[in-house]
């Protein structure tokens, strides 16, 4: 299908949003399980909508049998090559990474991903799902990103439970099994040679939430204090607020964490 532009703050993406980008040259979207899911595409400085696709945007398209439209935040691109400029973008489910979750524990699978959404120390939109039926416990030890919550490091519910993530929209879900193995892995080829240099803003942020973990001075007892967020003045380009957690364990004595 044509690709779908929509403002930053587009939830519904229903509609033609800001225009269809009918001049796109080529769409991909790559998608690898528990991986990568990602979008790709090129357009010319000569289409109609060139001066409206920047950072911060969504871009929507279908790209399987269902051709239900998922949305990609646009977070870089190339200068032009021929005319022609190739932009990047990571699906909406990327958003997680800019959520921080407070420590929790749970007692299964589908109360440690419960637990990513009511343990969120900032505005979490996304929803949760699972039918993965273990009752193992789950440790969230310290303030984390929620997508490294979800996979990606030791101790994730993926490394716990296992399964297969679905992420659809502003949802997530956690399968035991998703469709048919096939043993069938598709790869797109990437070719950087004629890329000459990229801008990127998918590593900025304006907030942080920060933690001491250490040691009581007084009992000698573990302790671990967390701070509120914080967020600078600065308004980001895509107009949302980003939070990371900020580990003060070497720096801020406990006694300090009160004042940061």
């Amino acid at each position: 299908m044509i690709p779908i532009l929509y403002d930053r703050t587009e939830t519904s993406f229903a509609g033609d949003g800001i225009g269809r980008l009918v001049d796109c040259i080529k769409c991909t979207v790559t998608e690898e399980r528990n991986g990568v899911y990602t979008c790709e595409f090129e357009y010319p400085v000569t289409g109609i909508h060139y001066s409206d696709i920047t950072e911060g945007r969504i871009v929507g398209c279908a790209h399987d049998d269902s051709g239900d439209i998922q949305p990609f935040d646009i977070c870089g691109h190339t200068e032009p090559i021929n005319g022609v400029v190739t932009f990047r973008a990571n699906h909406i489910s990327y958003r997680q990474n800019e959520i921080v979750v407070a420590p929790y524990t749970a007692s299964s699978a589908a109360s440690a991903i419960a637990g990513i959404k009511a343990s969120a120390s900032t505005l979490n939109p996304f929803t949760y799902w699972t039918d993965v039926a273990s009752a193992t416990p789950f440790i969230n030890t310290a303030p984390n990103a929620a997508m490294a919550l979800l996979g990606g490091q030791e101790g994730s519910l993926l490394d716990t439970y296992g399964g297969e993530y679905e992420f659809d929209k502003f949802t997530v879900k956690l399968w035991a099994h998703r469709g048919e193995d096939t043993n069938v892995t598709i790869q797109y080829a990437k070719n950087l040679i004629d890329y000459e240099r990229e801008i990127d803003f998918s590593s900025v942020y304006n907030g942080f939430v920060p933690f001491w973990t250490g040691m009581d001075e007084e009992s000698d007892a573990d302790l671990q204090v967390i701070g509120d967020p914080v967020k600078a003045d600065q308004t980001l380009f895509n107009g949302r607020d980003i939070y990371v957690p900020l580990d003060l364990s070497d720096m801020v004595p406990a006694n300090h964490m009160a004042r940061v």
